[in-house]
């Protein structure tokens, strides 16, 4: 599985996944997750991942947003040495609101 997806595709999947299907974890620090966030989204801030991994179910595809991408793939690799895998929406929040919400 590739270690990014982009918002589309994360769209898409997300349109299209049973509700159960998908972990979607907002990394971004709470006072911004609260300002503002995508529905379905999950708030687990990037400086408390190591803490909260255990929130996770291993089994579940895991998708991951922060505002640009940059928090998001910090916080993928922390939980693969967790022994979790995931995925990146390309872009970030940023991306998200260019292109699906434009």
């Amino acid at each position: 599985m590739e270690t990014e997806i982009t918002v589309i595709e994360a769209r898409d999947l997300i349109k299209s996944s049973e509700n159960n299907a998908l972990q979607l974890v907002d990394v971004r620090t709470k006072a911004v997750f609260e300002n503002e966030s995508l529905p379905g989204f999950i708030n687990i801030p990037l400086i408390e991942m190591s803490q909260k991994v255990n929130q996770l179910e291993g089994k579940k595809r895991t998708l991951l947003i922060c505002k640009d991408g940059s928090q998001s793939t910090q916080a993928l690799k922390l939980l693969e040495s967790c022994g979790f895998s995931g995925q990146v929406i390309r872009g970030g929040l940023d991306d998200w609101k260019r292109i699906i919400q434009s």
